[in-house]
């Protein structure tokens, strides 16, 4: 069954679930699928991008396997009234699990479901190689950004103008771009090596207090190591991002990045984003060569790639940091520590 097939199985099955029923949490079982697969159906329509949550066979398998480990909560008569997930998306290190895929029925929103399906889920973190998990917190409201801290994880990044105001229309209003803030939290750990860029030493320092990880710092020099740079490129188009993982240094970088920035404004992107392994000597060099660039600072990613992620990135619309709503001050904190990066490099722009 394709997406198209399943989406026309939940129009002929749509029904509406009885509002003020009694329910549970459980963590998913096969029986759950199509509950699922109606819970997005009436939250999303037809407009989520991952087809696995229209397609009840592929949300089995998925959590067989264990890239999703959901929990849902149900009624007596079996509806799915909440649904959330750990689950493995974009990072390299497949211990590093993303919080998310959160929804409710609107009738149960008042309802204590989604945080008993959250207080649930969370104790699976440090068990069964799910060393920690991170989550993006969108920053026109501040609902996700309190579920962030409940969940005990804190900010480490922020990601201005991510998405387009659009991808949020069905559940809130918007206007220009979404920024995020990233939140983190690691359980199961080791002492690793962590390469700091001189130019973010303070930045990277403040980011790491709260997060209560064992690292060795070493200030490496800012050295370009090899002539051919390594990049691995993931376009999201819909959203006009851009992501690039870094996975060989070269002197080469400049040129690479000026073609790319050619051919990605022209397609009408807004956002480029570089994630480099600061567990690689060579980093600090790539990071300054970056710099040079025009691309600024984003936040550190805690054990990204089994080592430690720099995020930085690079728009070609507003930011908008003014409009970004904060909640906590140490979000509020990144958030200067990025924007004052941002004006600088901007100041010293042609």
């Amino acid at each position: 069954m394709d997406k198209a097939e399943a989406i026309n199985v939940l129009k002929e099955q749509h029904r509406t679930v009885a509002e003020g029923q009694d329910f549970t949490v459980g963590f998913f079982e096969p029986e759950d699928a199509l509950g699922v697969t109606r819970l997005f159906y009436t939250v999303y329509g037809d407009g989520y991008p991952v087809d696995t949550f229209y397609i009840p066979e592929k949300l089995i398998a998925e959590n067989r396997c264990g890239n999703i480990r959901s929990v849902v909560a149900r009624t007596a008569t079996g509806d799915i009234i909440a649904h959330v997930a750990l689950y493995r998306s974009s990072t390299p290190n497949p211990n590093l699990f993303e919080l998310g895929l959160g929804l409710t029925l609107p009738a149960y929103r008042a309802s204590s479901a989604f945080f008993k399906a959250c207080n649930l889920l969370m104790q699976l973190v440090g068990k069964d190689g799910i060393n920690g998990f991170f989550g993006e917190a969108v920053c026109n409201h501040t609902i996700t950004q309190k579920l962030s801290r409940y969940v005990k994880s804190v900010e480490t990044a922020v990601e201005p103008a991510l998405m387009p105001a659009h991808a949020y229309e069905s559940e809130q209003s918007a206007e220009g771009r979404v920024g995020c803030l990233l939140y983190a939290r690691v359980i199961t750990d080791i002492r690793r090596t962590l390469y700091m860029p001189a130019s973010y030493h303070h930045q990277i320092g403040f980011i790491l207090d709260e997060l209560n990880l064992d690292r060795q710092i070493i200030y490496p020099e800012a050295v370009i190591e090899g002539d051919k740079a390594e990049i691995k490129l993931e376009r999201f188009e819909a959203a006009g991002v851009a992501r690039c993982t870094l996975s060989a240094p070269g002197a080469d970088l400049p040129k690479q990045l000026q073609d790319m920035e050619c051919e990605l404004r022209s397609a009408g992107y807004a956002l480029i984003q570089f994630f480099i392994d600061l567990g690689k000597p060579w980093s600090a060099g790539m990071v300054e060569l970056l710099r040079q660039e025009g691309y600024y600072l984003g936040g550190l990613l805690p054990i990204w790639f089994g080592d430690d992620g720099l995020l930085m990135q690079k728009h070609f619309v507003d930011p908008g940091f003014n409009t970004l709503k904060i909640q906590y001050e140490r979000g509020k904190n990144i958030v200067e520590m990025v924007k004052r990066d941002w004006q600088s490099l901007s100041q010293k722009s042609p």
